[in-house]
């Protein structure tokens, strides 16, 4: 990330800010500055008495202001230099998790995002494959890799181990589509949906099948024919639903 320690003169004086929710206005100002492109990730902002005079407020406001920014990695202190402003790969997950926490987001939805993330990520992947199978076999190695696991948990009787596999097989695939808010949100939503990916286990006769079903998603990849590839991707989603409709699964 560039970094720079000269301070942009502040653009044409805001309209002070009223008493009334002081902080959240301080806020709003300071996120005014950043998405109209005046600073940009790098740059150094005002000293808080600076931002304090220049929107009329207490120093307080914009100390708590920026707190609030640096909690969710939008900003970042760096002492003695000044606080900065951050690139996107250091914004706090938290803030998306609390989003979910507190929506009306069912299974279902959450569900679907990943799938629209995953599929999106695995089109990259897939595309690059067919162009240059060569140098993306180190990741067809890293996704063998994983299926190897699945069928050792399943030797083992481990839900746990088998759960872990099945979780890094598919960050692998979204790690290649080169999108790192994506593999973020992605933990995310498997944070939601483990439990319920676990449950699945428990609606499939033979265990051995988890294997099996990423195998012959690693076997479509391997023919080098895209739509192949993706249609047998998206059928693992096809399943999961399966398994996780009402009735798939047994009363516990």
């Amino acid at each position: 990330m560039k970094k720079n320690n000269s301070i942009k003169s502040l653009p044409l004086k805001y309209e002070q800010i009223q008493q009334k929710t002081v902080v959240a206005q301080a806020m709003e100002k300071i996120r005014e500055l950043i998405t109209s492109g005046f600073y940009k990730p790098g740059d150094k902002i005002p000293t808080e008495q600076e931002l304090a005079e220049h929107f009329g407020i207490g120093r307080s406001s914009i100390r708590e202001a920026i707190k609030i920014f640096q909690h969710l990695g939008i900003l970042e202190s760096r002492v003695p230099k000044g606080t900065f402003l951050c690139d996107r790969s250091q914004i706090s997950t938290e803030a998306i998790s609390w989003s979910l926490l507190l929506g009306s987001d069912d299974m279902w939805e959450i569900l679907e995002l990943r799938q629209i993330i995953e599929e999106t990520a695995f089109l990259t992947f897939i595309t690059k494959y067919v162009r240059k199978p060569l140098s993306c076999r180190p990741v067809i190695e890293a996704l063998e890799a994983e299926v190897k696991n699945m069928k050792t948990a399943f030797t083992e009787g481990s839900i746990e181990k088998l759960s872990l596999a099945d979780y890094t097989f598919h960050s692998i695939i979204i790690r290649e589509g080169n999108n790192n808010l994506f593999l973020a949100i992605f933990k995310i939503l498997n944070a939601f949906l483990e439990a319920e990916i676990r449950k699945t286990y428990f609606a499939i006769k033979n265990l051995r099948d988890v294997s099996k079903d990423h195998q012959e998603i690693i076997d479509a990849i391997k023919t080098r024919v895209p739509k192949k590839a993706i249609e047998r991707h998206s059928s693992h989603f096809f399943r999961i639903r399966g398994l996780l409709a009402p009735g798939a699964l047994p009363k516990t």
